[in-house]
Formats: structure tokens, sequence, C-alpha cells
């Protein structure tokens, strides 16, 4: 079972795998894009940091819940196929993210508005949360293990498509509406954005629908060996859990540092910083599509030396940049095109283990249960990782989480001290991923079919 699928059918579906991505990095990087648009539609008028950090919570609505949908559909795919699972996790992502662009402002009913929005983002959070385990087990069941790693890779690049997709239309609007961008967002302009996100849905549906089921589950399926409880069975077996707890902690560095980062610049550049539009995004983008080249090297490389070593390296890499990307970024000490370049520098190592985790996760599940233990160990890192920006806010003492208040004054005072924290949080992410490539056995060999 060493060989993999023929080209035809493995490019269908990776790309019925990348489609999904796609849908679900281009919804979460609207919301960053417009967590100053959504503070201002969905909260009431007064206080703009409370109300952004109010944005940021419920965007992170969505990320807690994204477990939810790890657990139900990956038990579902591991139960029924990966095949059925991605066409019902693409079509319920989908017609959530256009409702959203639905959804009446606080203007229009009150406090009604901001309930409804988190709610929507939960239903959005549990239907992405079952796209990663299935879309990953079945790609890296797909192919040659010695693509995998690479393979693998490619396919998480999906995330930083659906980005500067995102970034792509933001600017677009901006550019054809000028100055009066900010007002016609407020308006109407923000539901473009999720109005947009029905095409990578359907694109997708049609490629799902017409791609092969995954060979692995088809022959155990066949065979009869399917594994009737398999959250239980993750759960319950020592080798699971400990598999399962490996890949949180790394899922858990790899949040905690994209909300430092690439989630947090949209708002940190242009509000605390003083980097305009079009600049702010230009850096953003740039960065994202910097990422690809990360994820694809780190990838690549692990295929060659192994996923441990490979961790070890873009981590370690990731530590020492920390302190001299943040301060050029954020001091202004170097300009605008060197803010850019270090941005992107920092971009291509700290996503480096990103591209590792496809094939990473996938090697610590047999196929009776891949499906279930790659989407809890991968959306289970989001749950805490994916608060890190709002902590760095508290710790420069821009909100107090215990009184939710905020002090927009100490902000801008604190801004010199924000570069460092920010790395000091970049370094600890780095060592979560650390710890989990400590803690695991070399994988990059293994045949997923022979997994026990």
């Amino acid at each position: 079972m060493q060989l993999g699928i023929n080209g035809k059918k493995l490019k269908g579906i990776f790309a019925g795998g990348l489609s999904g991505w796609i849908l679900d990095s281009y919804d979460l990087s609207a919301m960053f894009l417009l967590v100053p648009v959504i503070a201002t539609l969905f909260f009431p008028a007064g206080d703009l940091i409370l109300a952004i950090i109010g944005a940021f919570a419920i965007y992170f609505i969505s990320l807690v819940f994204r477990p939810v949908g790890g657990l139900i559909f990956g038990r579902f795919a591991d139960r029924r196929g990966r095949k059925l699972a991605m066409v019902i996790t693409l079509l319920g992502l989908g017609i959530i993210i256009f409702a959203t662009g639905l959804l009446p402002t606080y203007a229009q009913i009150g406090i009604a508005a901001p309930i409804f929005l988190a709610l929507f983002r939960m239903i959005t959070g549990v239907f992405a949360g079952g796209e990663y385990g299935n879309s990953s087990s079945i790609v890296t069941e797909s192919v040659n293990t010695k693509y995998r790693g690479r393979i693998g890779s490619l396919l998480q690049g999906g995330y930083p498509i659906g980005y500067a997709l995102a970034g792509g239309v933001y600017l677009t609007l901006r550019t054809a509406y000028g100055s009066s961008f900010i007002s016609a967002a407020y308006g109407a302009g923000w539901r473009v954005f999720f109005f947009i996100g029905i095409i990578p849905v359907i694109v997708g549906l049609i490629i799902r629908l017409r791609m092969p089921e995954s060979y692995l589950w088809s022959d155990i399926s066949k065979k009869k060996k399917l594994d009737p409880h398999p959250i239980k069975t993750v759960f319950s077996n020592k080798q699971y859990r400990n598999s399962f707890f490996v890949g949180l902690l790394a899922m858990t560095g790899i949040a905690w540092i994209y909300s430092l980062t690439l989630g947090f610049y949209p708002t940190t550049l242009p509000e605390f910083f003083g980097i305009g539009f079009p600049d702010f995004l230009y850096i953003v983008i740039v960065a994202i599509l910097t990422s690809l080249l990360g994820y694809f090297s780190s990838g690549y490389i692990s295929d060659l030396i192994g996923r441990k070593k490979a961790l070890y390296i873009f981590s370690g890499l990731a530590i020492i940049l920390a302190f001299p990307t943040m301060y050029g970024m954020f001091t202004g000490a170097y300009g605008i095109l060197m803010a850019g370049f270090l941005a992107s520098v920092l971009a291509f190592v700290t996503t480096g283990a990103y591209g590792v985790i496809p094939a990473y996760l996938a090697e610590k599940f047999p196929t009776r249960v891949r499906s279930t233990g790659v989407g809890i160990a991968f959306n289970g890192g989001f749950i805490v990782g994916s608060w890190s920006s709002v902590i760095i806010l508290a710790a420069v003492g821009a909100v107090n989480p215990l009184t939710n208040t905020t002090n927009v004054s100490t902000l801008h005072a604190a801004l010199g001290s924000f570069w460092w924290i920010t790395a000091i949080g970049i370094i600890i992410g780095e060592i979560f991923i650390l710890s989990s490539a400590l803690l695991s056995k070399e994988t990059y060999k293994e045949d997923l079919s022979k997994i026990k």
C-alpha cells in the first residue's frame, strides 16, 4: 500500500481538499480585515477599542467551536467516508458564510445583531472544523509515502491563497470606492466579502462530487474493519491519546503565532502604527504569499530528513529572528519596504511548521480513526492559541479582561514595548511546537495503511 493512486485521481482529490481550505481561509481573513467595520456595525458606539475586542471575540468563537466540528464530521468521515463528509462540510460552510452577509446590523436590530453574528460564527466554526481532518486525511491517504510531506504542504497552501483572495477583494473595493470606502463598507460593501464566498463553494462542490473516495478508507470499509466508536477509541487508547496531545501542542503553538502575526497585522498596522492603505495590505498580502514558500519548503525538507528535524529547523529560525524582525517592523526604524521584507521573512519561518502539519498529524493515527484524531488535534489548538493577540493587548495595558475596560492612551504609550512583547509571544508559540516535536517519534517513512 506504499504507492498512491494515479496522477489524475490525485489531482482531483487534491483540488477538492484545497477548495475547502481556500474558502475557510477566505472567511477567516475577511473577518480579520473587517474587524474595525464589524466593530462599528455590530456593537454600540462609544469605545472603539472595546468594540474591536468584541469583534475579535466573535471571530474567536468560530475557532472555539471548530473542535466540535472535528468531532462530529471526523467521526462521520471515519464511519461513512471522507468524500461524503467533505461535501456536507463545504456545502454547510458556504451557506452559513453567504448568510452572514445578510445579517442586520446593530443600528437595525440592536443587541440582537452581535448575538446573531456570534451564533452564525459558531455554526461556521462547526462546519470549518470538519474541513481540516477530512481533507488532509483523504489527500495524505492518497499520495505516495515519499511525497506525503510536500503534497500535504501544498494543500496547506489553501490558507494563504484564501487570505490573498480576501486581501484582493478588500483592495479592489477600497480602490473602487477611494476615500469613501469606509462609509461604503459600513453600508453594504462589507457584505460583498461574504457573498463572494459562494464562488469557491460551487467550484469545490463540483470537484468533490467527482473525486474518488480515499482508497485506504475504502479498503478497510470493504474488509469491514471500520471503527464503530472512533471518538471513544482516540481517547481511550493510550497511543492515540498521546498522539492527540502531541498534535494539540503543535497546533496550539501554530495558532498562537498566527494570531500574533498574520492574523493581527490588518488591525495593528493601520490602527496603531500609522501604516496606511494600501501599504499595510501590501505588506500582509506579500507576507501571506511568502508563507506559501515556507509551507512547501518545510514539507519538502520533512520528506528528506523527517518531520521532527524540519520542525526543529523552522522553529529554531523563528526564535532567532523574532526580536529583530518585530523591532524592524513595529518601530519604523527601517522604513515601509524593510517592514514588508521583515514581515515576509518572519512569515516564511513561522509558517514552516504549518507546512509539516498535514503529514505530521496523519502519521499519528490509523485509517479507522484518522479523520477524528487529526480533526480534533488540529482544531483543538485554536481554543488556546487564538487568544494570543488579546493577551498581548492585555499585556500592554490596552484592555483589562477582568473589568471589561480599555485604555487607548495606555495602548499608544506602550507601543514602544509592543514589538518585544510580541516577539516573546512568538517564541512562546515556537516552544509549544518544539515540545511537540521532542515528544513525538519520527514517522516520515510510515506506511499509513500499516499504522495500528
